[in-house]
């Protein structure tokens, strides 16, 4: 794909296309029209959505596997919002921060299609008739300066807004969107990223007595200027559609009528003791994957009963991150934002203050204290990592493979959700 920098310019009111090839009468106007649909129709869904992100230090080397993210995507207005599989609440904060570490790319599902045919910033050429992929598709080259782009690469700190470019096909027949390629241009200097990269393959999806177009997998890649290059693999696996009774709610949900167990507040600093009532398998887990625990000991606010021993908690993983150095080990995010009882879901924000030691749990300090013990055995500490409000982090040597049912953890109330 190559920038466009030259071609005649043909303005049809806001609209800039540039011919190579004189394209079917009103094909353009057709497929906008019929894309228009299909985006107006995207609010009405909630996908679920498998990320998977890989990374390699160098090109001849084989691109690993580093982690695999599954979440929740809807659409509404200009916002991509993400949450937990299978809960009716959204994050109230972006993607990055909610995954903590790594290359993410977000947009993908609509918002970078719908610049892309946003014929007031989108300069478009017409490149005949061909297949692609199988299929026969008309291809269009299209680019977009970064005095219009939305396209922001963010590296540490840093951050900028760039420019893109690249073609996408339209079937010949249905004028379905099938294919889309972007790349970003004039990077610059300061973000140390050499490429930047998107391809999006689109497909329709079966919802009950309805099919909506979506991009079904894509693959993002940014490189660095010194070669390190991360892969986001994105497949879109299944959608709903939003029922009458569903609430689209965010962290911070709005003022609802009293529940029966809402009636009372767990006051800041109370402790909820929990065990694990499941494993977690570190070479498998994933981020967004369910966690369930048990509250080891009655939750009680004073003499009164908040909730009995073995009242079930639910929460997530929110960070899978393997380390090589000094040794293999794993750093598991967790959260519990839920407390079921009485058939209801009482929200819950909970900071880990404590895990009983176990095999493979690695001692934390909030300073290295190097001091050796006569007789004693070597072993390893690690900084403690600044804890967010609501999550709790777990340093694992990975020597052990996976975290036992019945582990045992201490979370303190810091406030209500």
């Amino acid at each position: 794909m190559l920038r466009i920098v030259a071609g005649v310019v043909l303005l049809l009111g806001l609209r800039s296309i540039s011919f190579a090839w004189q394209a079917p009468e009103g094909l353009f106007d057709r497929f906008l029209e019929r894309m228009e649909g299909e985006q107006k129709r995207l609010p009405d869904y909630v996908c679920s959505q498998t990320i998977e992100r890989f990374g390699r230090a160098a090109a001849h080397r084989e691109l690993q596997r580093i982690d695999i993210v599954r979440l929740d995507v809807a659409v509404t207005g200009d916002r991509e919002l993400y949450g937990r599989p299978g809960a009716r609440q959204f994050y109230g904060k972006s993607l990055a921060e909610v995954i903590g570490s790594g290359f993410v790319s977000t947009g993908r599902f609509a918002l970078f299609t719908r610049q892309i045919l946003n014929t007031s910033k989108t300069m478009y050429k017409y490149q005949g008739l061909n297949e692609r992929p199988g299929k026969p598709a008309h291809e269009y080259d299209f680019d977009v300066d970064p005095a219009s782009s939305n396209y922001v690469l963010r590296s540490g700190n840093a951050e900028a807004k760039t420019g893109y470019q690249g073609s996408f096909w339209i079937h010949a027949d249905s004028l379905d969107l099938l294919r889309v390629e972007v790349q970003a241009f004039d990077i610059p200097e300061h973000l140390g990223l050499s490429e930047a990269k998107t391809t999006l393959i689109y497909g329709r999806m079966s919802i009950g007595q309805e099919s909506i177009l979506l991009p079904v997998l894509t693959t993002a890649t940014v490189i660095t200027t010194d070669g390190l290059e991360n892969v986001n693999r994105i497949q879109v696996q299944g959608c709903r559609r939003f029922q009458s009774e569903s609430t689209l709610s965010f962290d911070a949900p709005a003022e609802a009528s009293p529940k029966p167990h809402e009636t009372f507040t767990l006051p800041s600093g109370a402790v909820l003791e929990l065990a694990l009532d499941e494993g977690l398998n570190l070479s498998s887990a994933t981020v967004g994957q369910p966690l369930r625990a048990s509250l080891a000991r009655d939750l009680r606010l004073g003499e009164r009963l908040l909730a009995p021993q073995g009242t079930v908690v639910r929460g997530q993983v929110v960070q899978v991150e393997k380390r090589a150095i000094p040794y293999p080990t794993y750093q598991i995010g967790l959260t519990f934002d839920a407390l079921e009882l009485g058939g209801e879901s009482v929200p819950l924000n909970v900071t880990l203050a404590e895990t009983s030691p176990v095999a493979g749990l690695i001692q934390q300090s909030r300073k290295l204290n190097p001091a050796f013990q006569a007789g004693g055995k070597p072993r390893m500490q690690l900084l403690v990592r600044k804890v967010q409000t609501g999550e709790g982090y777990l340093e694992w040597d990975a020597r052990k493979g996976q975290i036992l049912p019945g582990l045992k953890m201490k979370w303190r109330v810091t406030g209500d959700k």
